[in-house]
């Protein structure tokens, strides 16, 4: 018996708690603009579209002491969930903070870092919790109002294509770089990749192509699990590109001296705040300047015809419960992905 993948997992989870609800188009009478499936919730409210996500950040899971300071561990954990909401082509309006950890001086300090990202940003801080805790945490509930409908993983169909916005595996080289040479190196040989890891990125140029664009999700979670996400919510599958991952010169110099499989950890590991987005396929070619092409959704007769040339596919169960896939045109790439739970 195969083992269940964390998107299955999820789903399944989810369908318990009643996150995931069929049919389910309105709630206390306002209409819903994103159904559950995203890492956002959005319904309109009067005439606009209420954008809302949340997020969390827990010691020794989302950030360590040992090489950040309690001020970059509050901006970093902000800015991660803030990146739902830009991904929808929305921009933040407000958050309400929640924190706990073991020393009233370092939540202060964290409480500073987010406090400054929030000034810096044009975030409102409108409330929160504080508690005692031996470990850590932050947790974030933001919001923003959007005069179009917000994007969603939802909308790939075949023929799309798929992109993402910059470059990936950065915050991999940083993490393997601060873990096993320190700050000091870091900061001297891959500043720009230690400065995506402790200042994720916010990709607000979403914004400006939002009328081109058909789905969208941040790769939080790595390219290769965001589109198996966008596979499971459409019941569509697709073709992934991992040799076509943008790198920054820092990840081509230094990664492999960290990873015995560079192209794998980029495609997988997530952390980097990029955004996956989709677009139809006569639009693609103007849509370079804002993202390389990664991927593209499959028709049923591309499928079958993967499947006759022997392509390496994962399969991945849809919300309905059918079979999707992602192909892999040359090699499939080791997982090094991060697992929520």
């Amino acid at each position: 018996m195969m083992k269940e993948t964390e998107i299955e997992r999820i789903i399944k989870l989810g369908k318990k708690l009643g996150w995931v609800r069929k049919k389910l188009s309105r709630i206390l009478g306002f209409s819903i603009s994103t159904p559950w499936g995203s890492d956002s919730f959005s319904f309109k409210l009067n005439g606009k579209h209420l954008v809302l996500s949340s997020d969390q950040a827990v010691e020794k899971v989302h950030f360590d002491f040992e090489f950040m300071t309690p001020e970059e561990v509050g901006e970093r954990a902000l800015r991660c969930a803030i990146s739902d909401i830009i991904a929808t082509a929305t921009y933040p309006v407000f958050a309400l903070f929640n924190i706990s950890g073991r020393d009233s001086k370092v939540v202060e300090r964290i409480g500073d870092g987010v406090i400054n990202c929030a000034d810096k940003i044009g975030v409102k801080l409108i409330g929160g919790d504080i508690s005692k805790s031996d470990v850590y945490s932050l947790s974030f509930f933001v919001g923003g109002f959007s005069s179009f409908k917000p994007l969603s993983r939802f909308g790939a169909k075949p023929g799309y294509h798929i992109h993402i916005t910059g470059t990936v595996g950065d915050s991999a080289l940083a993490l393997a770089v601060l873990k096993q040479k320190g700050r000091k190196y870091a900061e001297k040989h891959i500043p720009y990749a230690l400065e995506k890891f402790l200042k994720p990125p916010l990709r607000t140029s979403i914004l400006r192509i939002r009328k081109k664009v058909k789905f969208s999700a941040d790769s939080s979670d790595g390219p290769l699990r965001t589109v198996e996400w966008i596979c499971a919510v459409n019941g569509v599958s697709a073709e992934f590109f991992p040799e076509r991952m943008p790198f920054s010169d820092e990840f081509l110099r230094y990664a492999p001296l960290f990873f015995q499989d560079p192209q794998s950890v980029s495609a997988t590991w997530g952390d980097d705040y990029e955004i996956v987005f989709g677009v139809k396929e006569n639009d693609f070619l103007s849509m370079r300047k804002f993202g390389e092409v990664i991927g593209i959704i499959l028709s049923p007769s591309d499928v079958k015809n993967a499947k006759r040339k022997s392509y390496p596919f994962k399969k991945i169960k849809s919300f309905s419960g059918k079979d999707v896939f992602v192909f892999f045109t040359l090699r499939k790439v080791s997982e090094f992905t991060f697992e929520h739970f």
